[in-house]
């Protein structure tokens, strides 16, 4: 991560690598804020608005914002705010979705071929509990259209998260930008080296380790292969 941006990963010995990031387990994940661009921090999925009155809106808010459609981000409360200077990079080797066939989900793999990692479009906020006074960093992926692949595999919501060229990661993170200018960059990612494949439910068993290696591994669900 390091390498790829040319930043300090802050406070290593607390990162958790993983194969698998559930949001609703509110996870802490790198991420590359725009007030500290050149540093990796590591914040929680599912953003808490700095405006957010006591614990137990905070606790309920945080399970609706793990994404934020790009669409309407200067609309929402939860995310006007942090759209005009509280942008960042959310790092990541893949993502999971999941394409319904004859009442069943088959989960997919996704991931950028040649990229180790690479980075989704993200916003973030800084909420003070008001019974410690510690603050809280969260964040939330956005989310646009999806593009053919991911309208085939995502074939429900038709969604999927932002990724990020190279060319326009600095731009995501300059707080000097209009906000009309970087929301053109929140759209659907056409590039050739996108890639997917099927992968076992494995991600979708209860109490079973999904940390390893054959979380990811090609499955094959013997039918007709879709690309």
């Amino acid at each position: 991560m390091e390498r790829r941006f040319n930043v300090n990963l802050l406070d290593p010995e607390e990162y958790r690598p993983s194969y698998y990031y559930s949001a609703f387990s509110f996870p802490k994940i790198p991420v590359i804020p725009a007030e500290n661009a050149g540093e990796i921090h590591q914040y929680h999925w599912g953003l808490i608005p700095f405006w957010s009155k006591d614990k137990e809106f905070a606790s309920s808010i945080r399970t609706k914002t793990g994404n934020a459609k790009a669409e309407t981000l200067t609309q929402k409360p939860s995310f006007r705010g942090s759209v005009q200077s509280k942008r960042c990079l959310v790092i990541t080797r893949g993502f999971f979705e999941w394409q319904k066939r004859n009442n069943e989900s088959i989960p997919y793999y996704i991931y950028l071929k040649g990229e180790p990692v690479f980075a989704l479009a993200g916003l973030y906020d800084s909420w003070n509990d008001p019974e410690s006074g510690e603050p809280l960093n969260t964040f939330s992926i956005i989310t646009t259209k999806a593009n053919p692949l991911l309208a085939k595999i995502h074939n429900t919501k038709k969604r999927m998260p932002v990724i990020l060229t190279k060319d326009n990661e600095s731009k995501w993170l300059d707080r000097e930008q209009p906000v009309t200018n970087v929301l053109k960059l929140l759209k659907p990612y056409q590039y050739d080296n996108l890639q997917a494949h099927t992968i076992s439910k494995l991600i979708s068993k209860r109490n079973v380790e999904k940390n390893v290696p054959e979380l990811i591994e090609p499955y094959d669900y013997n039918s007709s292969k879709l690309f």
